[in-house]
């Protein structure tokens, strides 16, 4: 057992509005590759000359919506990925009333998978799709099972996330900024701190603890309280078992 991992134990035990902060690290435990490493995604760059920022904007959507819907069916639609340790834990301690929730740059809906309820999903969530026309909403299911990429209206079907080109969403923007503001303790796990807005808005925080698990060192680490660069998914399993203790 670390020191780290006995210094995190603490913090937590003694915090009592705790908030996480979750990036693609997470994500990538369940077994979901981060964007600039999907599986694949460029050698699709090198054959048809997109660059990936390209492939999830606006411009992409507006510019080819056929393209673009083969590419997030093809892509983005991991219907086989399962919330991991991390995630339950986080729903654990939101449960216990530890936690005032999770804010995340994930779109992949694990957190709500895993039973969490208090979710700021700042780059939206692919767990809803709507028509760009008439605003009819689907579900993952539906689009997966009835393989839909254009609504009965003749709309384009698109992802309920935030596409490059596009603005964060407002309200949950003031959300997260009033979570950060009011915690004790912030958690990020599997974030590098680099991607904003959405890394700064961690800057809100003025708590006593600031918590940085991940396995590469960020832009915030001499903010912190506790860095711990390694494996999240160990880092909780020995945590819960000090837990037991």
């Amino acid at each position: 057992m670390s020191a780290n991992v006995s210094q995190l134990n603490k913090i937590i035990s003694e915090s009592n509005n705790i908030v996480f902060f979750t990036g693609a690290g997470v994500s990538v435990a369940s077994g979901i590759p981060d964007f600039r490493s999907m599986g694949g995604l460029f050698d699709e760059i090198s054959k048809d000359g997109y660059e990936p920022e390209y492939l999830l904007s606006i411009n992409h959507l507006e510019d080819n919506p056929q393209n673009f819907v083969n590419f997030y069916r093809k892509r983005l639609l991991l219907a086989d990925k399962q919330p991991n340790n991390v995630h339950y834990y986080i729903e654990k301690l939101e449960r216990q009333g530890k936690s005032s929730g999770v804010i995340t740059q994930n779109i992949d809906g694990l957190h709500h998978d895993a039973g969490s309820r208090n979710i700021d999903e700042l780059h939206g969530s692919l767990a809803k799709f709507y028509c760009t026309e008439c605003t009819r909403t689907y579900s993952k299911n539906e689009i997966i099972s009835d393989d839909i990429g254009f609504c009965r209206c003749g709309g384009v079907v698109r992802p309920d996330i935030v596409l490059y080109g596009e603005m964060l969403n407002e309200q949950t923007v003031f959300s997260a900024i009033s979570k950060f503001q009011e915690a004790d303790t912030l958690v990020v796990l599997g974030s590098s701190l680099v991607v904003n807005p959405a890394a700064y808005l961690t800057t809100h925080f003025k708590g006593r603890h600031f918590v940085i698990i991940n396995k590469d060192a960020t832009p915030y680490d001499d903010n912190a309280t506790l860095v711990i660069n390694e494996d999240m998914t160990h880092v909780i399993s020995e945590l819960e078992k000090l837990e037991e203790i």
